[in-house]
C-alpha cells in the first residue's frame, strides 16, 4: 500500500489536495453523521489502511484508494437543511479513476483484469448500501463471484474508514450470497 500511495500523491498531488479541501460536513457545527472524521482524504486513508490490515489484494487496495476522487466534483450543499451530499460521485469517481488506472497498468502496478475490474468496483462501491434485496444483489452478481467478493471488501473497508454509530453493522447477509453464488457453480 506504502507503493500505491506514493505513487499517487507525487503523480496525482492535485487530486490529494482535493480530497483533503472536500468535507463531508457543512460547518463544524453540523457534522454529517456518516462522515465524522471530516475530510475526504481522511477518510480515503482509513479505507486504505482497513485494506492493508485486511490483507485484501491490489485490485481491493487501489480501489480503495480511488474510490471517492470524485467527491470534490460532485460535493453539494442541500439549501433545505445544510447537508452536504455527493450524488453521483461513484460513476464521477470511476470516470476520473480511469487515466489513473492506466496509469498503473503501463507501470505494470495492476494487469488489464485487474484494471477493469478495480473501474467497476469504483463505480459499484455504494451499490450495498442502495441495495438491501439479497434477490436482486444474486441476481447482479451470480456470474461473477469474484467482483462479489471484492465488492463486499470494498464495502467492509469503506465502512469502517468512517466514524459513526452504524460502522461495522450491516443488515445484508453478503456470506448467504457468497454461498449461493457458490453453489450455484458446483
Amino acid at each position: 500500500m506504502i507503493k500505491l500511495l506514493h505513487w499517487f500523491q507525487t503523480t496525482y498531488p492535485h487530486l490529494k489536495q482535493a480530497l483533503l479541501e472536500c468535507h463531508h460536513n457543512f460547518d463544524d457545527s453540523d457534522t454529517n453523521p456518516y462522515h465524522v472524521e471530516g475530510d475526504c482524504w481522511s477518510h480515503t486513508m482509513l479505507v486504505c489502511k482497513m485494506a492493508e490490515l485486511k490483507g485484501y489484494d491490489r485490485v481491493v487496495q487501489v480501489s480503495a484508494l480511488l474510490h471517492d476522487i470524485g467527491k470534490p466534483q460532485s460535493r453539494k450543499v442541500n439549501p433545505l437543511n445544510n447537508h452536504v451530499q455527493f450524488f453521483g460521485h461513484e460513476e464521477i469517481s470511476a470516470t476520473m479513476a480511469e487515466p489513473l488506472v492506466a496509469d498503473l497498468l503501463q507501470r505494470e502496478m495492476l494487469t488489464l483484469m485487474e484494471s477493469e475490474e478495480v473501474l467497476e468496483l469504483i463505480s459499484l462501491h455504494a451499490y450495498l448500501y442502495k441495495e438491501s434485496n439479497p434477490e436482486i444483489i444474486y441476481e447482479k452478481f451470480k456470474e461473477n463471484l469474484g467482483l462479489f467478493k471484492h465488492l463486499v471488501e470494498l464495502s467492509i473497508c469503506d465502512d469502517f474508514g468512517r466514524f459513526s454509530e452504524g460502522m461495522g453493522k450491516s443488515i445484508l447477509d453478503t456470506d448467504a450470497i457468497i454461498s449461493r453464488i457458490e453453489k450455484k457453480g458446483i
